[in-house]
């Protein structure tokens, strides 16, 4: 790695931080407006769009992507992942997933008692309790697969294709619970703009060692020039 490159890469990460704060503070602006009683005029047409202009086989499609982004999947994707990535001396990366997974739904789950935003239940095609922003199924599985394709792409180069389309994915299961009809569009948009910054919060904190390496590299070279 040269000096220019971990340079960027220690820049890119202040840049990062600045970046994940400002979406949380966002979500949190849209949060407090919502509990407010403002509701986003984007929100009613395009709900009544997509329960007005349902496909059957594409119905079918989105339950099963909603479905696996039901907390059960997750216990057992993380499980398959324990038996493929520790034998392979990748524990740390496991447990970076897992904890991902776990406080991201617990964040997504603290959002929706303090906001208390009601789901749009005239919309429902499935039965579904609980509150409605933001999206847990946007927000986990968007933090769980798209940093799961950032390490995996940061690990196995050679398989960049796969860890592209892996994180393309991620977004399904937000998406189809607007063909479920039980989220507004905004509750969607927030989860993913919070499981996105989450991704890519346990990444940056996933490559530390890495960065840190980098830094000492710096550090070296500087005082051996001087």
């Amino acid at each position: 790695m040269t000096d220019s490159s971990e340079g960027k890469n220690l820049s890119s990460f202040r840049s990062h931080k600045v970046w994940i704060v400002a979406c949380w503070g966002l979500a949190i602006v849209f949060g407090i407006a919502l509990r407010l009683g403002w509701m986003p005029a984007i929100d009613l047409p395009i709900l009544t769009w997509i329960h007005n202009n349902q496909v059957s086989w594409l119905q079918q499609v989105m339950y099963v992507f909603s479905i696996s982004g039901n907390w059960q999947a997750y216990l057992i994707l993380l499980a398959v992942l324990a038996l493929i990535l520790i034998p392979k001396k990748q524990l740390r990366t496991w447990f970076f997933l897992t904890f991902n997974t776990l406080t991201t739904f617990g964040m997504s789950q603290l959002f929706k008692l303090i906001f208390h935003r009601e789901r749009p239940a005239d919309f429902f095609l499935i039965e579904q309790s609980g509150l409605s922003y933001p999206s847990g199924h946007a927000m986990v599985s968007v933090a769980f697969y798209l940093s799961a394709a950032l390490m995996l792409a940061r690990l196995y180069p050679k398989g960049k294709w796969k860890s592209i389309i892996l994180g393309a994915v991620s977004f399904l299961p937000g998406l189809s619970r607007l063909f479920m009809g039980v989220h507004y569009p905004t509750d969607v948009l927030m989860g993913w703009l919070l499981g996105v910054s989450a991704a890519f919060f346990w990444y940056e904190l996933w490559l530390q060692p890495e960065k840190e390496k980098s830094i000492i590299r710096l550090a070296g070279k500087s005082l051996f020039h001087d």
